[in-house]
């Protein structure tokens, strides 16, 4: 059985009398340890499926199973263990509190969940994402760049099973963003996390396992 199976996916907005399909029939199949990319043009229901995936919001119909368990059945306080325990999130926007070092920000989802830091991992992580020097700089001391490693290493620091990513590379120039790239795929594989990342970038695409095609709220496998 595949990690994550979305079975006829639903998604869908009122606007006055008219209904608005985010997304419409939507079933795909996603396996553990898989970087897969989704494409599609702006309004075709990409962060709506990324947002279901990760527990921020509820399709209307459908069933989102991760593990084998259909999430879209769990009640608010499930979904928020769910996220803190089984998702990173890493978006555009790096989220960054201004007012905590780098590694305060990084430690900040596990201390809301009670949870104390693997210092052993966690030096693995920011080995590998570059940034252990940064570790006492505020946000603005660093670059773009440095603040994403940071924002992509909170991600990491609660051992998700999969990371969920939005645009992760848009603010940042070709050449910090192959490399931010690389190191999420770097991290991903060496602790067999499963990573969908959505992305207009074709460049970005072809470095995934699979593509996925989001149009009208349909998934078109390439």
């Amino acid at each position: 059985m595949s990690y994550i199976q979305l079975k006829s996916l639903y998604k869908v907005y009122s606007q006055g009398t008219d209904k608005v399909y985010a997304l419409n029939n939507l079933s795909l199949e996603i396996e553990k340890g898989e970087f897969v990319v989704i494409l599609g043009p702006s309004g075709s229901g990409k962060s709506t499926l990324l947002h279901i995936l990760g527990g921020l919001d509820n399709p209307t119909e459908g069933e989102v199973l991760v593990d084998g368990v259909n999430i879209a059945g769990y009640s608010d306080d499930e979904l928020a263990k769910y996220r803190r325990s089984d998702v990173g999130f890493v978006f555009q926007a790096f989220n960054l509190l201004p007012s905590l070092t780098a590694i305060e920000n990084i430690e900040m989802p596990l201390l809301i969940d009670g949870q104390t830091m693997d210092q052993e991992y966690m030096d693995e992580v920011m080995e590998c994402l570059e940034i252990k020097a940064l570790q006492k700089r505020l946000p603005s001391q660093m670059s773009g760049g440095q603040q994403q490693r940071i924002a992509i290493a909170r991600a990491l620091s609660n051992k998700p099973k999969m990371v969920l990513a939005d645009e992760p590379t848009g603010n940042l120039d070709s050449e910090i963003s192959n490399k931010v790239l690389k190191l999420l795929k770097e991290t991903c594989k060496k602790y067999g996390q499963t990573l969908i990342m959505i992305t207009h970038n074709e460049e970005i695409a072809k470095q995934a396992d699979r593509v996925i095609r989001i149009k009208d709220g349909k998934a078109f496998h390439e």
